[in-house]
């Protein structure tokens, strides 16, 4: 996930900030591509979370002497 557009709207805000905006806007595509990344971080942490939840697999491990 590379978080682009995540990354373009921090700096266009700290941008806006430095110069004093009282307003920001965001054209709609950029917009749009910032729902996207967003939404796909939040499903990557689903993700995560349910694969933490889970229960660690048992292995199993015997050792015989044989005619040691």
């Amino acid at each position: 996930m590379s978080g682009l557009y995540i990354r373009k709207f921090i700096d266009r805000l700290q941008q806006a900030e430095l110069k004093g905006q009282k307003d920001f806007v965001c054209p709609l595509a950029d917009a749009k591509n910032l729902h996207n990344d967003i939404t796909r971080l939040l499903l990557d942490l689903e993700a995560l979370k349910q694969a933490a939840e889970q229960p660690p697999e048992s292995v199993t491990v015997e050792l015989e002497g044989g005619s040691f």
